[in-house]
């Protein structure tokens, strides 16, 4: 090719040809100069001839570009490979919006709402897990300025807590100046008063607040009092709203025995006067101690528990272990899991407790949580053909979290020189990201592995890198022209079908070109070893 011009005829040519078979490029596309020189269900694009994938199918990408640039990210889905490994993206300009959140006041007139926060969320990215979310706060004359990608967007407006929030859509499509959200007058909110009982007896210090239907909220949220007495403001009408009732914010420091929790309840239903939860479980407390491998306490150790009993409460706890490995957790009666977690420095030797299931806390203290050490795993790497993959590849290791526990992440090396590389870490379920040397044109490797959690050293199935697919285009701006230092991330979905993972990733050059190396599978981020 002769330049970003020839790139672009090149590109506009292929885009028009009726493609037939898919044909798998794998980095291996033979040279051209020319679409003559290509088979006829590909074309000549940077040098080389391209064709669709043979296994990977439907992928999304997004892309961003240096804050200089002033254009918006821009996300695609459903992008078919098999049809082309061309994919062309034009951006378009940031849009600016500003604008001011003013309150109606009861004698006619607005006054401007200073320290408000203005939150956008764009509800109709292609990718929804990374759907843009941008917030601007009010300055003392209730101003607010922001940039934003052209798309439809929801805006909520969260005041001082004396006010509910408010929402509004807004189709953002251009460039909007002196958009002015007016919140309602004080005098037009709608007070709900009531009581929070159980079993007919009043319940202090329960966190309350009103939600939609949805479950979007629609008051600040406010707390009982000694008779279970609350007071929230909600939006004229009212709208038509549950009630969420919960624990307070801050129960207590994590190592304090906490008075018997309140549960965090789904919404319910208001008559308008009170809200009868029915009657809660028995206090109860629980105590225990955490030992490592060896039998010794472990100091400083978080124990989580989270009840079983119900689907329309739950009751989580915290607990911090005294330098002894003791703990103490304020519960109420019930079924419950509990675990043990150490601090995750892989440099520390004891992991998780694991889940440990307690059928009744009553009867269940003192409760011992054993710490084996961490795990220690070692894996190989091999290329597409089989052969040992060399130094460099970057392992990252991520467990995938329990009831529990949230993501943690394993100690990883790097591959040896025979593709050789080690893990330590709690024991669990982890999702293995292998990122090879640029140089290869090897494409990243997503697996699912366990580590057995026994201490003991363990060997990982063969790891397989996947047949590479090399993805091109070029990236531009409104006029056609060539964007430079914009970043291209494509992203395939797990099993679930709800959340995205990196695949791939790639920045173009001067002519606005870039080339990212993509795994040519069926399912690039749910694949076996």
């Amino acid at each position: 090719m002769r330049g970003a011009a020839a790139a672009w005829l090149a590109f506009a040519v292929g885009a028009a040809c009726a493609l037939r078979a898919p044909r798998v490029s794998n980095g291996r596309a033979a040279p051209c100069s020319s679409d003559a020189q290509c088979e006829t269900d590909s074309v000549c694009f940077l040098g080389e001839c391209r064709g669709g994938s043979s296994q990977l199918s439907m992928v999304l990408a997004e892309v961003r570009t240096p804050a200089d640039q002033q254009l918006g990210a821009l996300q695609r889905g459903n992008i078919d490979l098999r049809a082309s490994a061309i994919v062309d993206f034009q951006l378009q300009p940031q849009l600016a919006l500003s604008g001011t959140v003013v309150q109606a006041l009861d004698q006619g007139g607005n006054a401007p709402v200073a320290g408000a926060s203005v939150v956008l969320s764009d509800l109709a990215a292609p990718i929804p897990d990374r759907a843009a979310s941008l917030t601007a706060q009010t300055d003392a004359s209730g101003a607010f300025a922001l940039s934003l990608p052209a798309s439809t967007w929801s805006v909520l407006v969260l005041p001082p807590p004396s006010v509910p929030p408010d929402r509004a859509f807004q189709q953002l499509s251009s460039t909007t100046t002196g958009l002015q959200l007016s919140l309602p007058a004080q005098g037009r909110l709608a007070p709900v008063n009531g009581r929070i009982l159980a079993a007919g007896t009043p319940l202090p210090g329960a966190r309350v607040s009103a939600v939609d239907p949805s479950g979007q909220r629609l008051s600040a949220p406010g707390t009982t009092d000694a008779n279970g007495a609350f007071t929230l403001l909600l939006p004229p009408g009212p709208p038509p709203f549950y009630l969420q009732v919960g624990p307070p914010p801050d129960p207590g420091p994590a190592g304090s025995l906490q008075p018997p929790p309140i549960p965090a309840f789904t919404p319910r239903a208001y008559d308008g006067t009170s809200l009868d939860l029915g009657p809660l479980p028995d206090p109860a407390a629980l105590t225990g101690k955490v030992l490592d491998a060896r039998g010794q306490p472990i100091a400083a150790a978080h124990v989580y528990a989270l009840s079983l009993d119900s689907s329309s409460w739950a009751i989580s706890r915290l607990a911090t272990t005294d330098a002894g490995g003791n703990f103490s957790l304020s519960l109420r009666a019930g079924h419950y899991v509990i675990e043990a977690v150490p601090d995750g420095d892989p440099a520390l030797p004891s992991g998780l407790s694991g889940e440990v299931e307690v059928a009744d806390v009553r009867i269940a203290s003192p409760l011992v949580l054993n710490c084996p050490d961490k795990s220690q795993a070692t894996g190989v790497l091999v290329r597409p053909d089989g052969q040992r993959a060399g130094a460099g590849y970057q392992i990252s290791a991520t467990r995938l979290p329990d009831r529990l526990v949230s993501a943690r992440v394993a100690r990883a090396t790097p591959t040896d020189a025979t593709g050789t590389f080690h893990l330590v870490g709690d024991g669990g379920r982890y999702r293995l990201e292998i990122v090879p040397p640029t140089a290869t044109n090897l494409p990243r490797k997503m697996v699912t592995v366990d580590l057995l959690g026994d201490g003991l050293p363990t060997s990982l199935p063969v790891l397989q890198l996947s047949p590479s697919l090399s993805v091109v285009g070029t990236i531009a701006n409104p006029s056609r022209q060539p964007v430079a230092g914009a970043t291209v991330d494509f992203f395939a979905l797990d099993a679930s079908g709800t959340r995205s993972v990196l695949i791939a990733t790639a920045q173009s050059d001067s002519l606005g070109h870039y080339r990212a190396v993509l795994p040519d599978v069926p399912s690039p981020a749910n694949q076996g070893p």
